[in-house]
């Protein structure tokens, strides 16, 4: 039976500033701030077998908050 591993990918957007954060959880470590944009974070942790399987949007006036779950096969 397989078993899994999860990570999550949190980012915060301020409409005002125009700068955004992006944070990574990985298994058994801290939150640690990316470089890059969203789409450039998750495309590297793809290429490293990562594969999405849920994601949550929410925001009000020139705030905003993302977070992707990801998965993969543990060895």
């Amino acid at each position: 039976m397989p078993t899994w591993e999860y990570a999550s990918v949190i980012t915060a957007n301020d409409a005002e500033s125009q700068r955004a954060g992006v944070s990574v959880k990985l298994p058994g470590g801290q939150s640690e701030r990316q470089q890059g944009d969203t789409s450039s974070v998750l495309n590297k942790l793809g290429a490293e077998g990562w594969e999405l399987v849920s994601y949550h949007s929410s925001g009000a006036g020139t705030w905003g908050f993302e977070q992707f779950w990801l998965k993969r096969q543990s060895s």
